[in-house]
């Protein structure tokens, strides 16, 4: 028995000092939502968008080209809010850009 607590105390703190297994990662970490940059979104607005813009024109606008990744494109939707829009300027202003 002297023998027995020493051995179970040996086992029960080298267990706690292993941490718990972790799932294996595929090494890549993508965002859900990115914020572009802003002087291409800008650039996109001026360019593609024709004004007076509802939010709705506007994302439609920025879902139809390559010019913007998936989380980009979702970060846009995200943080524009609904309404009109008469300029370029006036979106950007809203996406706080």
């Amino acid at each position: 028995m002297k023998l027995f607590v020493p051995m179970f105390l040996f086992i029960v703190v080298g267990c706690a000092n292993n941490p718990a297994p972790q799932a294996p990662s595929s090494g890549v970490t993508e965002s859900l939502s990115a914020k572009p940059d802003a002087a291409m979104t800008v650039k996109h607005l001026k360019d593609h968008v024709k004004y007076p813009a509802s939010r709705t024109a506007v994302l439609t606008a920025c879902a139809d080209t390559p010019e913007f990744s998936a989380a980009e494109k979702k970060w846009l939707s995200d943080n524009l809010p609904e309404r009109t829009y008469v300029s370029a300027d006036e979106v950007a202003t809203a996406l706080r850009l």
